[in-house]
């Protein structure tokens, strides 16, 4: 009798165990990928998907995965966080609009050809999280018409941060991008368009001699030491550079107008009279002499120097002499 009942006991076990199991099992083949909802995985295949739509010589091949080093630094859970950069990059410089969500489906399904596991993981993320991936896709779909048979190259060697700059400031600075690779972003982060213009124009020519210096890293480090939002190279590039041997011209010219103020300045200081307009004044006559010493010096006569200041006194000269007329 008791071993009956304990055989029943162990069939009733083993018949719950099968319950559970074929539950979970039916769990996971309802939600096949809800695991993966949102995830740079993800993000990768929509991309992928949107440069084989757009360019017929990847349509036929693999590439393999996009975005592999953001998804070890940041977890596959990364999206919101490459999102919210995203964000900060480009808070600046463009609209916050917020598309219609149906506007938002039908471009994204344009994307992925309709592909139905890529539109079910779409539908489960965010207001921003869905306008970032529709982004991202239209821009890899530009960056593959543009560069044909280039385009997921170009994209790896950016990552997913610095496809989301050219989604913010446009495809001109793909091309950097996919060759200096993700830190450069922080150029665009920093200083925007006028930081950007240096590096490529004053910074990537001289690109050996500074990493050489190591001033390469410092200023991919922080950029706005070395350029000001005008797009001027401060005093502190001036001299990094010259430890690098380069020399500044435009900089340099800046430096010395500095120097000339805080120079006019401190001696204006200790007279108690360093007042603005005092200042400039003090530094036109700084000028002023520096013109006439070089004219003298090439033997140019000091008359053609001292015109201006003549011009401008003769009317108090002639009415000194009328006066004593």
């Amino acid at each position: 009798m008791a071993g009956a009942i304990g055989k029943r006991c162990v069939n009733l076990v083993h018949r719950r165990a099968g319950w559970i199991a074929t539950s979970l099992v039916a769990l996971i083949s309802l939600t096949p990928t809800f695991a993966t909802a949102g995830v740079l995985s993800w993000l990768d295949d929509v991309v992928q998907a949107s440069v084989r739509q757009a360019d017929p010589d990847l349509a036929a091949r693999r590439s393999g995965r996009l975005f592999a080093k953001e998804t070890a630094e940041l977890g596959e859970n990364g999206l919101e966080t490459i999102v919210r950069r995203s964000e900060d990059l480009g808070r600046s410089i463009r609209k916050a609009d917020e598309p219609a969500s149906a506007l938002l489906d039908a471009r994204f399904d344009r994307l992925i050809d309709g592909d139905a596991d890529l539109a079910r993981e779409f539908a489960r993320l965010s207001p921003a999280e869905r306008k970032f991936v529709v982004e991202m896709g239209e821009t890899a779909q530009n960056l593959a018409r543009k560069y044909p048979g280039r385009a997921d190259a170009m994209i790896r060697g950016m990552g997913a941060e610095g496809l989301s700059a050219v989604a913010v400031y446009g495809d001109d600075v793909a091309a950097v991008l996919a060759a200096e690779g993700p830190q450069a972003v922080n150029v665009l982060r920093r200083t925007g368009r006028p930081g950007w213009k240096f590096f490529t124009e004053t910074v990537l020519p001289n690109k050996n001699k500074l990493a050489a210096a190591g001033v390469l890293t410092a200023f991919m480090v922080a950029p706005e030491q070395f350029v000001d939002m005008a797009g001027q190279a401060t005093d502190f590039a001036v001299r990094q550079f010259a430890s690098a041997g380069i020399q500044l011209a435009t900089a340099i010219g800046g430096g010395a107008v500095s120097g000339l103020e805080t120079a006019v300045g401190s001696w204006l200081e200790s007279q108690g009279l360093n007042f603005t307009a005092v200042r400039y004044l003090g530094m036109l006559a700084a000028a002023w002499l520096v013109i006439v010493s070089a004219m003298v010096v090439i033997g140019l006569p000091a008359r053609i120097a001292t015109a201006p200041v003549r011009a401008a006194i003769w009317p108090f000269r002639r009415l000194a002499r009328a006066i004593r007329n």
